[in-house]
């Protein structure tokens, strides 16, 4: 049996086709007539149905306006490997992709270095059940940067981010994943690497708001910028942190990983100076 036979077997809804190479007459949503955008596939799906939209390999959007994730239950699925996802190039100071429904999942797609400066964010998670799977996310390669690859609201809970692969090789960015006070967020096996602000609500990974039940684990961030900061949950939100390795340039280990007194941490590294072996951080517990 095929991999696309397979896949078939397993939808319960409609599948709709998208592809920016392919020609816009009649397009229909089929897979020999795919429609132009990653939004007309959304607006053609039927909420909570389990439809599903695939995104041909090498297909490029140039996002100057969000997408709205408004069908509940959707899936938006980019296939191929490599740089050979489907890319989208935000190009304005938006959220490229905003979630406004809940239980929707997005995989296996690249966002590029925005065209515009201060880009707010690639995906704002703004409802419940969200999944954000095998992405590639690039910060800046240019004077233009994001604020945020990912920002996730009080509404995002039960929020899923694996796989994520994201770095920022020019300008710094605020925070590399938001969470803000949503409840049951997971982050797992997600590397960001490059730069990232110094302060209170900075960070690869910060809160800025207080979050419930966040979980981190099987991650590497590491921050390369002068006085950058690893995990910072200033707010203290309540969770865990368990088996990650993170590198910082502060003044301390400790600053590196700053969990705050809410959340605890397990198996966790980090290091705040070049070419060296990381610690366990925060200290161990003597009690």
């Amino acid at each position: 049996m095929s991999l696309i036979q397979e896949l078939f077997d397993v939808v319960t809804g409609n599948v709709y086709w998208v592809d920016s190479a392919a020609n816009s007459t009649n397009a229909t949503g089929s897979f020999n007539r795919p429609l132009l955008t990653i939004q007309a596939g959304v607006d053609k799906c039927t909420a909570s149905n389990g439809d599903l939209v695939l995104v041909k390999p090498g297909h490029a959007e140039t996002i100057t306006s969000q997408i709205d994730f408004d069908k509940a239950g959707v899936t938006v699925r980019g296939l191929g490997k490599g740089n050979l996802r489907p890319t989208l190039t935000p190009n304005g100071a938006i959220d490229c992709i905003d979630v406004s429904a809940a239980n929707m999942s997005l995989e296996n797609v690249i966002f590029a270095s925005p065209g515009t400066d201060a880009q707010t964010a690639d995906v704002n998670v703004d409802a419940a059940g969200f999944t954000l799977l095998n992405t590639k996310h690039v910060g800046s390669e240019t004077d233009n940067n994001k604020v945020s690859y990912v920002t996730v609201t009080a509404n995002g809970d039960d929020c899923l981010l694996k796989g994520m692969r994201a770095n920022t090789s020019v300008v710094a960015m605020v925070i590399g994943i938001d969470v803000a006070a949503a409840t049951r967020v997971e982050i797992d096996d997600c590397t960001i690497t490059g730069n990232a602000s110094v302060g209170y609500t900075s960070g690869t990974v910060a809160d800025s708001g207080t979050a419930s039940d966040l979980v981190i684990h099987h991650s590497t961030l590491a921050n390369i910028g002068a006085a950058g900061e690893g995990i910072t949950l200033g707010n203290n939100s309540i969770g865990a942190v368990w088996k990650c390795r993170i590198s910082s340039r502060h003044d301390t280990i400790a600053n590196a990983n700053s969990p705050g007194t809410g959340a605890d941490s397990f198996e966790t590294y980090a290091t705040a100076n070049v070419s060296k072996n990381g610690a366990i951080a925060p200290v161990v517990d003597a009690d």
